[in-house]
């Protein structure tokens, strides 16, 4: 039950009040009715039959407006209260009118026994106690000739009323339990969203998107995270040798835990993108720093040395999907190139690639994300379907080119993505 914090103990109403509310209103009708149909006159009994039909048709209208009108249900609780003390003042006269017959002290029990689950106030619930008991004793003490014992009277009043008493302090303290919880669970969720927000601002730095200008080349990227936050990074440093070092790597795995795997690994790929004289050097050594510290997640990367003024890659993977090569004839296929994953149990077995350019090649390098989705047949997009792709919208560029097969990829597998999604397009002019 959705219960918000507030100074009085009143419960919000909801679909559970609604629904408690309805069977007593129910049980009222019920009783009401078969005393309708009781011979009571015949018993000797007097019980105007006009009282009992209307209070039986208000209680049955109520109860059918419970379910058909708004108004009902936003008043719902008043509506009860005025009940209560209606069926509570009807038992106590006809108990008095009748020397405390049985039949009513039962009519009288049943309604006191009710309240302490309806009531919702325990101001409510008291000052409705204290008339109720106080007018049921007065009029067992003045009831003549009664016809069941005065002390069995009496407890028959009071122990009902203690009980609803007790019944609405239990809900209560229940309520407060949930609203302590509630109010934890608050606090949790704040703490987690901002750390979300944190992470997601960390998440944009871990993805280049501001290239700098390059002579003969433009390099573009393309991420979608498959959580809030996800795994894969792309990063560059520029060397003393006028060389680009360009690492692309995904993390297993999904979230804040991946997210700073990621951060570790471009930190750590700085440091030795520009003291290593070769790619898998470079991820050796990223391996070495990252081993003891990652125990859980392992990762896939790849490492390039891109040389500007020869349009030349000097590159190494691990782990990574091979290169996808376009020439500027708009001819297809992947470079060579493997190597096994870093940060694992294993040492990587790790080799270096060289690749000459020209003007109008250009590479694609992208996460096992982009390729390792599936449609409603559980088919995979796979590479080869990629290869049609990038054939396909050979004649666009940059995030252009970029988005068109992220756009082809989401169309295949209905929107539904597995994984993180990432790209990095190095286009040689």
């Amino acid at each position: 039950m959705k219960i918000e914090t507030a100074t009085n103990n009143q419960f919000q109403l909801d679909d559970e009040v609604l629904k408690i509310s309805r069977i007593c209103l129910a049980v009222f009708f019920t009783f009401i009715s078969f005393g309708i149909l009781a011979p009571v006159e015949e018993l000797g009994f007097y019980d105007p039959k006009w009282i009992r039909i209307l209070h039986s048709a208000l209680t049955l209208f109520f109860f059918v407006g419970s379910y058909f009108s708004k108004l009902v249900r936003i008043y719902i609780q008043p509506i009860m209260i005025v009940f209560f003390y209606t069926m509570s003042a009807h038992s106590l006269i006809l108990l008095y009118w009748n020397s405390l017959y049985v039949g009513y002290l039962i009519g009288m029990i049943l309604v006191i026994s009710c309240i302490g689950t309806s009531f919702f106030d325990r101001k409510w619930l008291v000052s409705y106690l204290s008339f109720v008991t106080s007018a049921g004793i007065l009029i067992g003490i003045y009831t003549e000739k009664p016809l069941v014992d005065l002390p069995l009277y009496l407890s028959s009043i009071i122990t009902p009323a203690l009980v609803s008493y007790l019944t609405l302090n239990i809900r209560l303290s229940s309520v407060e339990k949930l609203r302590d919880s509630e109010t934890q669970l608050k606090r949790f969720h704040d703490r987690i969203s901002y750390d979300l927000e944190m992470a997601k601002e960390t998440q944009t730095n871990l993805i280049a998107n501001d290239w700098p200008k390059l002579k003969n080349t433009n390099i573009y990227t393309f991420f979608r995270s498959f959580d809030e936050v996800g795994g894969d990074s792309v990063s560059y440093i520029q060397r003393s040798d006028g060389r680009v070092s360009i690492f692309f790597a995904d993390v297993s795995g999904h979230g804040i835990a991946s997210a700073m795997v990621s951060a570790m690994a471009i930190l750590a790929f700085k440091i030795h993108a520009t003291i290593n004289e070769k790619p898998s050097a470079c991820l050796r050594s990223i391996h070495d720093d990252l081993q003891n510290l990652v125990p859980n997640n392992h990762i896939s990367a790849a490492v390039i040395f891109l040389d500007v003024e020869n349009r030349s890659i000097e590159y190494s993977i691990a782990g990574h999907p091979q290169f996808l090569f376009q020439s500027k004839d708009g001819d297809v296929k992947f470079l060579e190139g493997n190597g096994t994953l870093i940060v694992s149990y294993l040492p990587p077995m790790l080799g270096d690639y060289q690749y000459q350019l020209e003007a109008g090649d250009r590479i694609l390098l992208y996460s096992d994300g982009m390729i390792e989705i599936f449609d409603e047949n559980e088919d995979m997009y796979g590479e080869e379907h990629l290869v049609k792709t990038v054939k396909i919208h050979s004649d666009k560029k940059g995030n252009e080119f970029l988005n068109v097969i992220y756009e082809d990829v989401l169309a295949f597998s209905a929107k539904k993505i597995s994984d993180d999604m990432s790209m990095l397009l190095i286009e040689i002019t």
